[in-house]
């Protein structure tokens, strides 16, 4: 985080039925109509009768679902992950996000500490991380920074001589590879791995104070750097993904800050003069996600602007992971606990809506009573559990989205005046809709008789057609359907029983 800001916020399965239905009331609630996402490979058509639709419409709805291919990868690894910068122990909360269902952990491995002299190794502390996340059923998304002195002037910027650094990439790429051949005890699998920190940073003292990598004015160096250990760490293990450390791009230097807007295209550009281009050196592009610049109001936007950056440079069918974004709970902020919960739900649904492979959220624990003297930043508040260790809201959210949404495959935006919605199709062929008003309080129908409805906390509801529960349907005892308000910025999990 950079500076402050404050944003209101696979086996084959037959696709479900999905249909728009007008309800009769007074308020006229919205209709709900699902709209194809963006990229799709095939379809599935399936014709449904609406025997109780009263108006000038057609009663015959024929509504088409996209095939999504990442269903069918038995490799497929849910995209829920956690900030771990630090150790990855029970101490530093390992245990919690386990049960929150995280599935990836984004940490480090330190350089200067595993080889602080030429050829003196010591993989203690990175063994620590990997078994530590092997035992969990985490896998790791790995930041390599930490120059050691002995190789370069600053810990995330260039080396003096680039084949140190391939050395030490090529040992660690084997220890972790998992292949029974001078692995690490355990034979730990770690396979992704980006190289420094924010390298789209392009202000030498931030570089020096702070040891975020200083590559923003030099994509063509980083270019170079990446055309070397690439090949290294693919060699050393063909499962090995390489990866640009995450990319700030959020406040550039015409704004006053430290990034360069143009380090992406500039690196790009500059691996196309190799053999192979760019494809050939980087298996996805990586980017951090914070509410700060009025570009990108959601994980959304900012991900189409990457995506629209690598088609241009002939990187387009990469991969987009975001291994660290956030919000805060703090009042002193602008936030509270509520808000940063119903922020998490948004903030992952919406970025699995656009194909974002992992979303690690930063981070574990609280650093500082909210409102007291040292809640300076709103960072300091991003934790899913407060100072003393206690869940706070956002706990319970992340767990919500995980059980939720696991296993599940999205399908499609939901269209519905007033309200922001997604479609996930569940195993068992069913419909399962993630939700929020956008203002006022929004009704919107569905066209079946009952109905599992799951607050972003966690709080389950059993809805039947025209049952007087609370909260329950509002249609005024229209039979077939069921009639639900959302209040703005709450979201709901919605799913057909």
């Amino acid at each position: 985080m950079r500076r402050s800001g404050f944003l209101i916020p696979v086996s084959l399965a037959v696709l479900a039925l999905v249909l728009v239905l007008l309800a009769i009331s007074e308020e006229q609630p919205s209709l709900a109509v699902y709209r194809q996402p963006e990229e799709w490979t095939g379809q599935i058509t399936h014709t449904v009768s609406l025997p109780h639709v009263t108006r000038n419409y057609d009663p015959v709805y024929t509504v088409s679902l996209p095939l999504v291919t990442r269903a069918y990868d038995p490799a497929y690894v849910p995209p829920f992950g956690i900030v771990m910068y630090g150790s990855v122990n029970d101490a530093a909360g390992l245990q919690s996000m386990q049960q929150a269902g995280a599935k990836w952990a984004s940490t480090m491995f330190t350089w200067a500490t595993v080889e602080p002299q030429p050829g003196a190794y010591d993989w203690s502390l990175f063994d620590a991380k990997a078994a530590g996340a092997q035992a969990a059923g985490m896998s790791l998304f790995v930041l390599f920074t930490g120059n050691p002195r002995w190789a370069a002037d600053l810990p995330g910027g260039p080396v003096t001589h680039t084949q140190d650094l391939v050395n030490i990439v090529t040992r660690m790429a084997e220890r972790y590879d998992c292949d029974g051949k001078d692995d690490a005890a355990g034979h730990p699998c770690v396979h992704y791995w980006s190289f420094y920190a924010e390298p789209d940073n392009g202000n030498y003292l931030r570089a020096k104070n702070t040891g975020k990598g200083y590559w923003g004015h030099n994509g063509a160096g980083y270019a170079a750097m990446l055309s070397e250990i690439s090949p290294a760490i693919h060699a050393a293990n063909a499962k090995a993904r390489v990866l640009i450390g995450g990319l700030a791009y959020d406040w550039f230097e015409e704004q006053a800050g430290p990034f360069v807007r143009s380090f992406l295209t500039d690196t790009l550009q500059a691996l196309n003069g190799y053999p192979g281009g760019a494809p050939a050196y980087i298996d996805a592009v990586a980017f951090h996600y914070y509410p700060l610049n009025p570009e990108w109001p959601t994980i959304k936007e900012k991900a189409a602007e990457f995506r629209g950056i690598m088609a241009n440079w002939g990187a387009a069918e990469l991969p987009l992971l975001c291994p660290e974004t956030g919000y805060w709970s703090s009042l002193s902020h602008g936030s509270s606990e509520e808000q940063q919960a119903y922020w998490l739900v948004q903030l992952m649904v919406r970025g699995i809506s656009v194909d974002v492979q992992v979303i690690s959220w930063h981070k574990v624990f609280d650093d500082v009573v909210p409102g007291s003297p040292d809640d300076k930043y709103p960072t300091r508040t991003s934790g899913l559990l407060r100072l003393d260790r206690s869940f706070k809201p956002s706990y319970y959210a992340y767990q919500t989205v995980t059980r939720e949404l696991t296993g599940l495959h999205y399908a499609g935006a939901l269209e519905a005046a007033g309200v922001e919605g997604y479609v996930f199709i569940t195993g068992r062929g069913k419909d399962k809709t993630v939700l929020w008003g956008l203002s006022d309080p929004r009704r919107v129908t569905f066209p079946y008789t009952h109905l599992r409805l799951v607050r972003a906390t966690g709080e389950e509801y059993d809805i039947r057609d025209n049952e007087p529960t609370v909260p329950g349907d509002l249609d005024g005892g229209v039979p077939g359907q069921i009639e639900l308000e959302f209040s703005a910025g709450e979201p709901f999990f919605v799913e057909q029983k």
